[in-house]
């Protein structure tokens, strides 16, 4: 786990966090980094730096509503 603090919500908070995760975590390449689909997750830098760690994003499905079908 990695967390980090900022008054925006952009890449390089979550890029900061994945840093500190992969540091204290030490996880084995291949481990799988879940996130949602904001901006900041879906960046490139974000990828980037999850793949140059040899770990694989991984992101949820979007939800739909069954009412608009």
């Amino acid at each position: 786990m990695g967390w980090s603090i900022d008054s925006t919500q952009d890449s390089t908070l979550v890029v900061n966090a994945l840093d500190m995760a992969i540091r204290n975590r030490r996880p084995e390449p291949g481990g799988i980094v879940h996130a949602d689909h904001g901006t900041q997750f879906t960046s490139w830098v974000f990828g980037d730096k999850i793949r140059s760690a040899g770990l694989l994003p991984s992101f949820g499905s979007v939800a739909t509503d069954s009412t608009t079908r």
